[in-house]
C-alpha cells in the first residue's frame, strides 16, 4: 500500500462529508490507499458520518488531543507514507499522489508538507481572508523556501512511515490540545538529521474562521501555547522571543506584535499583495490577541514551573 491518511477529528459533522468525498475521488487507485479517521471524543455525528464512507476505518479515543489521535491512526496505518490531514478541509483529487511523488523524486526524504490554499475566494478585508493570512503564511504555494523550511503545518504533512514512524520512532506531542505540535515535530525531524520538504503542488483547501470572535480567539490560543512550543526549546527560531520570566516576556512584547506582523505581510507580498496591504490593520489586531495569549501563556508557565 502506498500511503494511509490519518484523520484526528473532533466534532467535525459540519465538514467531514466534503473531506471524506474528497479523499474518495482522488486520482490514484484505491487499493494505493487507506483511509484512518480517530474520533477524539466527539458529541455531534462525526462517527456517523463516517460510517458512511466505506472505505474509512474509524478508531475512537476519550478526548485527548489531535496529537494523540494522529498518534494512534498512525500506529495502525500500513501504507509507506503516512497523510496526516485535518478535518476541516477539502483537498485536490490529485492531492495523495502528489506526495507520493515527492517521496519518489526524492529517495531520501523523511517528510513533507504541502500548501494551503482558502476554501473559495474570501471577500477583500474580510475575518475569513485575514484569518487565512495569519494562519498560513508559510504554506501558500508561492512560499520562496530557498533553504529548508522550520516547520510546516500539520494539516497537510505526510511522513516515510519505515524512517520515521518505525525507526526514529517520534511521535506527535500528545499534550499540546490546540497549536504548536507542527513546530515540535518539525524540530524532532531535525534534531534526527532527517529531511522535510515543501511541496507546493500538494494542495488542500481550509475552512478558515468568517468571524472577529474566531479569528481573535484562534489568534489568543495560538499566542498562548507560544510560550510552551517555542519558549520550551531554545534551539527553535524566535524563541528568544518567549522567556520563562513574566516581566521578560512585557519587553518582548512590541517585537511580537510588530515583528510577527511584518513577517506575515511580507509572506504574502508574492501571492496576495493587495490583500495583505489592505489586511495590515486586521492582521496587527490578531497580533494583539496574539500577545495577549503569549502574556498568559507565560504567567501559566510560570505557575506550573512553581508547582
Amino acid at each position: 500500500m502506498e500511503i494511509s491518511v490519518v484523520i484526528p477529528c473532533f466534532n467535525a459533522a459540519n465538514t467531514l462529508p466534503r473531506l471524506l468525498r474528497s479523499l474518495s475521488q482522488q486520482s490514484i487507485a484505491p487499493k494505493q490507499y487507506e483511509i484512518f479517521l480517530v474520533d477524539d471524543g466527539s458529541t455531534d455525528p462525526s462517527c456517523e458520518i463516517a460510517g458512511q464512507f466505506d472505505r474509512v476505518i474509524l478508531l475512537k479515543q476519550n478526548r485527548m488531543g489531535p496529537g494523540a489521535a494522529r498518534n494512534l491512526g498512525a500506529d495502525q496505518a500500513k501504507g509507506r507514507i503516512i497523510l496526516f490531514l485535518d478535518s476541516d478541509l477539502d483537498v485536490a483529487p490529485d492531492l495523495l499522489e502528489k506526495h507520493v511523488q515527492a517521496y519518489r523524486d526524492q529517495p531520501g526524504l523523511a517528510a513533507a508538507g504541502g500548501s494551503v490554499r482558502p476554501l473559495g475566494e474570501p471577500a477583500l478585508c474580510s475575518w475569513q481572508l485575514v484569518d487565512h493570512l495569519s494562519s498560513w503564511f508559510n504554506a501558500h504555494p508561492s512560499v520562496n523556501n530557498t533553504k529548508p523550511p522550520e516547520y510546516l503545518p500539520s494539516l497537510n504533512f505526510s511522513v516515510d512511515r519505515e524512517k520515521v514512524w518505525i525507526t526514529h520512532q517520534l511521535r506527535w506531542d500528545p499534550g499540546l490540545t490546540h497549536t504548536g505540535e507542527d513546530v515540535l515535530f518539525c524540530h524532532a525531524l531535525k534534531q534526527a538529521n532527517l529531511s522535510l520538504a515543501f511541496v507546493p503542488t500538494a494542495v488542500v483547501f481550509h475552512q478558515d474562521r468568517t468571524t472577529l470572535r474566531g479569528y481573535m480567539t484562534h489568534m489568543y490560543r495560538w499566542g498562548f501555547h507560544a510560550p510552551f512550543v517555542r519558549g520550551k526549546i531554545r534551539g527553535l527560531k524566535y524563541s528568544f522571543l518567549f522567556p520563562k520570566e513574566p516581566w521578560k516576556q512585557i519587553l518582548f512584547l512590541p517585537a511580537i506584535v510588530g515583528g510577527y506582523t511584518l513577517l506575515v505581510w511580507r509572506a504574502w507580498l508574492s501571492e496576495r499583495p493587495l490583500q495583505a496591504t489592505l489586511g495590515l490593520p486586521q492582521l496587527l489586531l490578531g497580533r494583539l490577541a496574539y500577545a495577549q495569549g503569549v502574556m498568559q501563556g507565560c504567567l501559566a508557565r510560570a505557575r506550573e514551573a512553581r508547582t
